[in-house]
């Protein structure tokens, strides 16, 4: 019998997700909504068997339990809970279901699910293994292993991002985990790793890979791994609609249960940030270079065009993004350019085709200032000028423009001064009159 099916024999009734909908101490509805799926539930439980069985080791049926997790949630079945329906319904069908295949799913699942599925489902394994039920070989040590070293792997160059690695030990043998922790978009976990071997084999790999002359590698603490990895979940978990990978989906379920044992209460390494005045004698600093005094024009009457859009390079690597401070790889200048530039620089169309000089210019100063090698150097600023034309034509259509950048350019085609507050201020009253932002964006568009 189908969902449909069962829910017309019930009269419609669909618990709702999150609410208490008549559940008993099981975590299922009276009438448990699980029961069209059984058939489901009975391939899966004999593949999780073959594939599981006394050959896998702990760490492959962890990884499948995580990506198990990661599909139910991004499951939508009506108003139920699709952890519920199918997380918990499969523990319901496992316990009522007394095979050897059903107590090595249960045992997967009592590894990596957050509760309170992970109590199901260890309440679940007793009560099948009870029956006498062969346990799958890897049975007493799934779940047992203990993070003993960590690393961190990073270009100091580029910076764009971290992994932090961590190397499980324990009854099942050595495996790492790692988390790469992405600076251009906030510090978000954007990928991760599960290998079966020692984190030191990792790194031996990764030091003879190819491109490894540009990485560093640095040990820290356990507790240390564990913060950062917390701060950047926390990070995805805040970013409307993470472009995490597919990797991060599956095992983030893994991930979460082993940092649940990892040690709390380390801090996190403090941000360098800079003042009001030090950001202002770091652009002096950057007027007394030969590549700005090129761009001020022979009269110097290009200065203040200069300024302006030096200054947004410098916000930009200080305010938007994460990691060594005044860095510019070429991720962060393809980010600038068809993002951030777009969005808001307020300047002339005349003024605006200094910015890939600009940038250029900018780039090679924080790369000297840093000590960064000229090769790097060089692919950031090869980077300027590729992104260079699409970058342009973005910032002149008003479709790509942020609200203060539109309510700017509006307000000067009325001839408004922006520096006058009252003025301003009536007409972002006037514009949300007339259908706010988006319609003064496509007005703004029909006349360019």
């Amino acid at each position: 019998m189908g969902m449909a099916a069962q829910r017309r024999k019930r009269g419609g009734r669909v618990t709702p997700k999150g609410g208490a909908g008549g559940r008993t101490g099981s975590g299922l509805s009276d009438v448990p909504e699980w029961m069209g799926l059984e058939d489901v539930f009975a391939k899966l439980v004999t593949g999780a068997g073959v594939d599981l069985g006394q050959a896998a080791d702990p760490l492959a049926a962890e990884v499948w339990a995580s990506q198990m997790w990661s599909v139910w949630g991004e499951l939508s079945e009506g108003q139920m809970d699709p952890i519920e329906l199918f997380a918990g319904g499969l523990i319901a069908y496992c316990a009522g279901h007394p095979t050897s295949d059903s107590l090595t799913v249960l045992r997967a699942l009592a590894a990596v699910a957050s509760e309170p599925y992970g109590s199901k489902a260890r309440r679940a394994v007793h009560r099948v293994a009870s029956n006498d039920v062969a346990e799958p070989a890897w049975a007493e040590m799934i779940g047992t292993s203990v993070g003993a070293s960590a690393w961190l792997s990073f270009d100091p160059a580029h910076d764009d991002g971290v992994m932090v690695m961590v190397g499980f030990e324990g009854a099942s043998g050595a495996h790492t985990l790692g988390v790469f922790v992405d600076h251009n978009l906030g510090g978000i976990a954007k990928d991760s790793l599960a290998l079966p071997v020692s984190v030191d084999e990792v790194l031996a790999r990764l030091r003879e890979g190819e491109g490894s002359e540009s990485m560093e590698y640095r040990e820290i603490s356990v507790a240390q791994a564990a913060a950062r990895w917390r701060d950047a979940f926390k990070m995805t978990d805040k970013t409307l609609d993470p472009p995490v990978t597919e990797d991060l989906r599956h095992l983030r379920a893994l991930l979460m249960a082993r940092l649940s044992r990892m040690p709390a209460g380390a801090k996190l390494p403090v941000e360098e940030t800079m003042s009001a005045d030090e950001r202002e004698r770091l652009l002096g600093e950057f007027f007394d270079t030969d590549d700005a005094a090129v761009l001020f024009g022979p009269e110097g009457d290009k200065r203040d065009d200069v300024e302006q859009l030096a200054f947004q390079a410098m916000t930009f690597s200080l305010d938007h993004v994460r990691g060594t401070p005044l860095r510019f790889s070429p991720v962060m200048v393809e980010i600038f350019s068809l993002d951030w530039a777009p969005r808001k620089v307020v300047a002339s169309e005349d003024v605006f085709t200094l910015m890939p000089d600009v940038l250029a210019a900018w780039i090679r100063f924080v790369g000297r200032r840093r000590g960064i090698p000229e090769m790097a150097v060089g692919e950031s600023i090869a980077a300027v000028y590729d992104y260079a034309p699409e970058m342009m034509e973005l910032c002149r259509n008003p479709a790509n423009w942020g609200p203060a950048k539109t309510i700017v350019y509006g307000a000067q085609e009325r001839g408004i001064d922006i520096t006058d507050r009252a003025a301003l201020n009536a007409f972002i009253a006037d514009v949300n009159r007339r259908g706010g932002i988006d319609v003064l964006a496509d007005s703004l568009a029909s006349r360019r």
